[in-house]
């Protein structure tokens, strides 16, 4: 089983144990990606997941009201489909952009970029767990109204992305059945393609979930970025190759998500190593995914202020 599979099913284990899905559908969930119901029951068993959730289900947090700022934020409410910068939105433009993998395939992309003068950099955001979905292609066109060109790809383009994989358990089934490797080199190209679409050394990555953790792999691969903001990911496998990061990181944990967020100390002793500008923040009072406004366990007072404060960081560190 890959690390990624391990992470996957406890973010199933921890929506089962906060009454976000039923029993059955945990066992749907973990077998997806065990490949047997034996498995599955032998592995909750171990993981001492009991039969019964003991957590109050969470429940989408609105705020009354929201500073006024010259980008795009989080909502003040929750959405259902994921939209909140729409893609005609004055500020910016829908480009495609064209992006290959190692092996010479086309990856599923979506890119956005300022509609007025040249952009302040480019900026990779990465997905969570359910693929290239409308909400993540939000988060590229607010990132672009931040004045920065950004892209985000599908990192199951050759099976499809979600497109074909609608069924988010199946999604992440096959997504933690990836190649790390591979994983990193396409998002690696996803960078590079940015880079030669006008950013040049001004890059930047972003991700969420899955993405951070993601975020997190191409850091300690050494990937030549400027600036990195991954939202509660988990720790690579090579811990020890953040030590070599060129970035200038911002770690955004949540206080209830103590899975994630008990990682932090091991990397900050890894970015302390660095010589490199870096920043850990644990937001208080809310859990894992708190950023991701059609989820929910939204809460949109704290998703403003870490989005806030990551457009901030990738403005001082990508001159």
């Amino acid at each position: 089983m890959t690390d990624f599979e391990r992470y996957l099913i406890g973010e199933h284990i921890e929506d089962f144990d906060a009454r976000l899905i039923s029993r059955r559908e945990l066992l749907r969930r973990v077998t997806l990606i065990t490949g047997s119901v034996a498995s599955t029951m032998l592995l909750l068993e171990a993981a001492g997941c009991a039969s019964e959730p003991s957590r109050t289900p969470p429940s989408p947090q609105s705020r009354p009201t929201s500073t006024p700022y010259p980008f795009a934020t989080p909502p003040a409410q929750p959405t259902t489909d994921g939209v909140t910068v729409r893609p005609d939105d004055a500020r910016i433009t829908i480009a495609p952009m064209a992006v290959t993998g190692a092996d010479g395939a086309p990856l599923i992309s979506y890119a956005a970029q300022p509609r007025q003068g040249a952009a302040a950099g480019g900026v990779l955001v990465v997905h969570e767990n359910r693929g290239l979905v409308e909400h993540i292609k939000d988060v590229v066109r607010r990132v672009a109204t931040a004045g920065f060109s950004a892209v985000a790809v599908d990192l199951l383009s050759r099976q499809g992305g979600a497109g074909k994989l609608s069924d988010p358990a199946e999604y992440a089934a096959a997504l933690g059945k990836q190649d790390p490797t591979t994983m990193v080199s396409d998002l690696q190209h996803a960078i590079s393609a940015l880079s030669t679409a006008g950013a040049g050394d001004r890059l930047g990555i972003t991700g969420f979930c899955f993405g951070g953790g993601m975020t997190w792999n191409i850091l300690a691969a050494g990937t030549k970025v400027k600036a990195a903001v991954p939202f509660y990911g988990p720790p690579p496998a090579n811990m020890a190759g953040l030590a070599t990061t060129p970035a200038a990181v911002f770690a955004i944990y949540a206080e209830r998500d103590t899975r994630i967020t008990s990682t932090k100390d091991q990397i900050e002793q890894q970015l302390r190593r660095t010589g490199h500008p870096y920043r850990i923040t644990v937001y208080p009072g809310v859990d894992h995914a708190f950023h991701n406004d059609t989820g929910p366990r939204y809460n949109a007072t704290q998703a403003e202020a870490a989005w806030v404060a990551t457009i901030e960081w990738l403005r001082r560190y990508l001159p």
